[in-house]
């Protein structure tokens, strides 16, 4: 379709469906140097070579090629710039871009021997997803930004117009240089750092967390330590409270505390039952706070209604003690002690294993100090009789068991009655605890 503007090449069906038209229009950047003639004289040779009349003579070009200029073009990188600082180019080596530039400004040149505008290709391989098409009239300097250190390839293409096949390129090495931390040595030392102060870090907390647990363990274990000790100075402060009732039972509970515990040793006792016992003896008697004095020290043999009255020092001493919860079992020795093994003992006239083994070893204990320690109504009596005493008790008054053990304790040396009298006991008690 030849006009005064050119030359539009249409696609005749397109054309003759009277739809709209895609065309390729032929002017002086195509390569058409002069004004067509209206109404001139055209021709077409066997070649296909296509002969026009225009204002300043005729130009031919052949209908299967659009363009009518010779093409000819030099294709290659005017300049690179990074963040402001021009790189050396130099073609069949690589390009190298300082590591940690964030801008590169890439500046391509088209030298273009003919009168064509034809389309140019840029494409930054390995980092743009596409290649960037334009006019050469339209091409400006194109900037990258914050590129990852690597290797890629920049192409820069001329296009033809009608297929969009490549007429001329050329591609540039570009290789930008890795920070420190690209390589792979400096990621597995820092992996490696991270690592450790993880570590390290998971040990301080886990080092701190377990010393703040010990100084808690160490608060909790003086506080129950501290609340032992104060409960044990509290049972040895009342023990001596009721033995100082009786200025000739100076020491007594103490003493029968030390003879239960050689006894509950024979039996196989465990430290913490012995402590236990040792204990509940101390207390045995705390129910004689409540007897008055004038039954509790008289000198001469008690009446029928004063020694009622002495024997319920051991429901009295039961009541006190109900409610301390701080020792196990603590009431069976002051109720108890006065139990015999036959059953004519007293409160309640238990008798044999119905009687609680720590109330028995308490008694046989008490009846042995009580031989071999002054009374108000009585000198000390000698050891021998008092063996016979034991004797003479068991299966009756005492566990024959507990009598044999006792007999042993005194026979070997373990109970020494001299030389327990000659110690401060409470003194040597309170150091214990």
């Amino acid at each position: 379709m030849l006009c005064s503007a050119g030359i539009f090449v249409v696609d005749k069906t397109e054309l003759l469906a009277g739809g709209n038209v895609n065309y390729l229009l032929l002017d002086a950047k195509k390569g058409l140097r002069i004004a067509l003639t209206p109404n001139s004289w055209n021709y077409i040779d066997e070649k296909d070579n296509l002969y026009l009349s225009g204002d300043t003579g005729a130009v031919y070009f052949n209908i299967n090629e659009y363009d009518f200029s010779m093409r000819s073009y030099r294709v290659l990188l005017k300049e690179i710039v990074a963040d402001g600082e021009s790189v050396l180019i130099e073609k069949g080596t690589e390009t190298v871009i300082p590591a940690g530039t964030s801008e590169i400004v890439i500046t391509p040149e088209i030298v273009n021997f003919s009168v064509n505008d034809p389309d140019i290709s840029v494409y930054l391989e390995g980092f743009d997803s596409e290649p960037r098409v334009m006019p050469q009239s339209e091409m400006e300097s194109i900037i990258y930004s914050n590129i990852p250190s690597g290797r890629y390839v920049f192409r820069l293409a001329i296009l033809d117009s009608r297929t969009g096949s490549i007429i001329a390129e050329n591609t540039y090495k570009i290789f930008k240089e890795r920070e420190i931390y690209d390589n792979w040595w400096f990621r597995l030392y820092a992996g490696a750092v991270a690592v450790i102060a993880i570590a390290y870090l998971t040990w301080l907390i886990v080092r701190t967390q377990i010393q703040k647990t010990l100084r808690m363990q160490k608060m909790e274990l003086d506080f129950a330590k501290n609340q032992i000790k104060m409960g044990n100075e509290t049972i040895l402060t009342i023990a001596q409270a009721v033995d100082a009732k009786d200025e000739n039972t100076s020491q007594h509970s103490v003493r029968v505390s030390e003879y239960s515990v050689m006894i509950a040793k024979e039996l196989g006792y465990s430290e913490e039952q012995c402590e236990n016992l040792r204990k509940i003896a101390m207390l045995h008697d705390i129910g004689k706070i409540g007897i008055p004095d004038s039954v509790l020290n008289k000198p001469a043999k008690l009446t029928d209604e004063e020694y009622s009255i002495m024997k319920s020092h051991v429901i009295r001493g039961a009541e006190i003690l109900k409610n301390f919860t701080m020792i196990e079992n603590v009431a069976d020795g002051a109720l108890y002690h006065h139990e015999r093994y036959d059953g004519r003992g007293y409160a309640n006239g238990l008798k044999g294993e119905e009687i609680p083994l720590n109330a028995r070893i308490i008694g046989i204990a008490d009846a042995f100090d009580a031989m071999t320690a002054n009374r108000v109504y009585r000198k000390k009596l000698d050891l021998d009789f008092v063996i016979e005493e034991l004797k003479k008790g068991r299966g009756t008054q005492f566990d024959p068991k507990l009598v044999d053990i006792m007999l042993k304790l005194i026979e070997n040396g373990t109970v020494d009655v001299e030389q327990i009298y000659g110690k401060k006991l409470s003194e040597e008690y309170a150091n214990e605890i």
